[in-house]
């Protein structure tokens, strides 16, 4: 089943051994080199309706996995699913999301956070902290945007991420995937409001070595997401981590109209987030990402400045 391709972006096997080296635990890591979503292929095998037992036709697969994981069972916790290039990717909203071949890194990790579902929505944050820190460490320095992006300083966008939960009997998963902009060149970029890894070092992107930014960002991700699951507190915001996505969120402290899908609006101040990782505006009414369709600055338009459960915030 393994192909002997050797072009791949990343080496599934050399992955799990340098997540191990640094006390991660990845039951299975599947790369294929193309394929149309990394959530819809984790989400069908999350539900049975593949395995990976199947021989795919239509792409080249490489598998790596512990000697406990059956590839004809469900996944397990922390299992990786990447692809060289996803041409069918979503957004939030069921926004499309494509890049050309081999220059994006795009993958999708499996979750089981069991009871912590108050605090499912920092699961996002401390995805884009991991991303945000991994993509600093590579000398891109980036900020975070509530509730799912990472940004360049000036605000071009680097990456998106998506969550999606998928119920189980034995309790839910969340597919969570994230899409990073590596080695795209400005006539690859979807919008001018995007940039890539490669274009902010002024490069061609053959600098950007996948493999280790995969692996640095999983080594802050999971022990963020284990400090979630955890975590005993009643408010998580005030947690270690909790602190660091505040402090790199540039959402904070910014006026910003909040674009709900009836299309109304509501202006305020972004002033925090809460103990499930709702927005707070105005330190008094919290929106949740399902409540916002976009979230821009308030001087992106006009309009009368309206608050509380009219717009539909929840004080």
């Amino acid at each position: 089943m393994n192909s002997q391709h050797n072009s791949f972006l990343i080496d599934v096997e050399s992955l799990r051994r340098k997540a191990a080296d640094r006390g991660l635990a990845l039951p299975t890591v599947i790369w294929d080199d193309v394929c149309s979503s990394t959530n819809d292929e984790l989400a069908a095998l999350v539900r049975g309706q593949s395995t990976l037992t199947d021989d795919p036709t239509d792409r080249m697969r490489r598998i790596a996995s512990s000697e406990s994981s059956g590839l004809a069972e469900v996944p397990a916790e922390f299992s990786v699913y990447g692809t060289d290039h996803q041409n069918a990717g979503h957004g939030r909203l069921g926004r499309t999301w494509t890049v050309p071949p081999r220059r994006s890194l795009t993958f999708s990790i499996l979750l089981a956070p069991g009871g912590v579902f108050d605090s499912w929505g920092w699961i996002p944050l401390i995805a884009g902290e991991a991303v945000r820190a991994a993509i600093a460490e590579v000398g891109v320095p980036a900020v975070l945007k509530w509730p799912n992006d990472v940004l360049t300083q000036d605000g071009k966008k680097l990456c998106g991420i998506l969550a999606r939960v998928e119920p189980l009997p034995t309790g839910p998963r969340i597919v969570l995937g994230m899409g990073i902009n590596t080695r795209l060149q400005p006539d690859d970029l979807p919008r001018e409001s995007a940039s890539s890894i490669a274009i902010e070092k002024d490069g061609d992107g053959s600098e950007v070595a996948h493999e280790d930014l995969l692996i640095s960002i999983l080594s802050t991700l999971i022990p963020a997401y284990r400090e979630l699951v955890e975590y005993d507190d009643d408010d998580f915001s005030r947690s270690t981590v909790g602190e660091e996505v505040r402090a790199n969120m540039v959402t904070l402290g910014t006026r910003v109209r909040v674009e709900r899908p009836d299309g109304s609006n509501l202006y305020g101040r972004a002033t925090g987030l809460d103990a499930g990782g709702d927005l707070i505006i105005d330190d008094d009414i919290c929106v949740s990402a399902g409540d916002v369709h976009h979230l821009r600055p308030a001087g992106d338009s006009t309009g009368p400045e309206t608050t509380g459960t009219e717009a539909g915030g929840r004080r």
